[in-house]
This record gives structure tokens, C-alpha cells and sequence, in this order.
């Protein structure tokens, strides 16, 4: 074999060990309530479900959202849950809020109607890992949990 060919077959296996594993993509994660409890003084304690929808571990660093109840905006939510989740699986977060006047009606006067009370679950997750905030939005309903007061789900 030629000296260039040498050298063109080492920069061709140079090349090739530089561009190291395969990357797997982050598919983008998502949020939803798990569960909602009114507390006594009005406060609403909620559970955050973050899933975690990549084939590895991930890691959350922030979530920012906009909570709505019933067609009200209820509160801002801001938490830096600093989880790692395993890959297709989900963790909970918990938060406590309180909620905007009209977002308490209105969740009052739905949740024990037929189907519960909707709402929408609206922001963003930052995955470092990716470099970026990922965009998420969940709509579902809440209904009460049968013979426990005050929770929902």
C-alpha cells in the first residue's frame, strides 16, 4: 500500500473515533397535575407529574407554567425540581398556591359535575442536557377522589 494511502486510512479511522457514541434524541418531556388537594385556608397543594419520555435518564432542572382552571388563569407555577428521571418513566414534584379568586369558583362550580373540572397546564421544562427549554402544554380534567374530601384527581 502506498504512504498516502496510509495516511488517508488513518485520518479515515481518526475521523471516524472522533465522532465518538452515537447520540440519542430528547424527546420532548410534558407535565400534568396528579393530584390536587384544597387545603383549609384556600391554598391548593398540587402534585406535578414530570414524564420523562427519552430512552435514558434525563435531568429537570426548572419548569415554568401557567395553570388554568375552568377557563381561569389560576396561578404561575416556577420550581427548580433538580430530578433526574429515568428514561420512560415519570416523577412527581409537589407545590403549593394559591389560587387566583375566579380559578377557585370556577374549579368549585366544576369538579363536581359530570367529567370534573378541565384544565391546561401550560410552559416550559429545562432540560440541560439539551441545552434548550422544551415547550409543553397538557389539557385534562380533575374529578374528586371518591370518600376523601377536598382531593382530586
Amino acid at each position: 500500500m502506498p504512504r498516502k494511502s496510509h495516511w488517508v486510512v488513518a485520518a479515515a479511522l481518526l475521523a471516524v473515533a472522533a465522532c465518538g457514541a452515537p447520540t440519542h434524541p430528547i424527546n420532548p418531556p410534558n407535565a400534568s397535575i396528579q393530584q390536587l388537594d384544597v387545603l383549609p385556608d384556600g391554598r391548593w397543594k398540587i402534585q406535578l407529574r414530570l414524564e420523562n419520555f427519552s430512552d435514558k435518564t434525563i435531568h429537570y432542572a426548572a419548569l415554568k407554567a401557567s395553570l388554568r382552571v375552568g377557563g381561569e388563569a389560576a396561578a404561575d407555577i416556577a420550581l427548580a425540581p433538580e430530578l433526574d428521571i429515568p428514561g420512560e418513566n415519570a416523577d412527581i414534584v409537589e407545590t403549593t398556591i394559591t389560587p387566583a379568586a375566579d380559578a377557585r369558583q370556577a374549579f368549585l362550580a366544576d369538579v363536581n359535575r359530570p367529567g370534573g373540572a378541565a384544565y391546561e397546564l401550560k410552559g416550559t421544562i429545562t432540560i440541560p442536557a439539551a441545552g434548550k427549554d422544551f415547550k409543553f402544554e397538557h389539557k385534562s380534567r380533575l374529578s374528586p377522589v371518591p370518600g376523601i374530601p377536598n382531593e382530586y384527581r
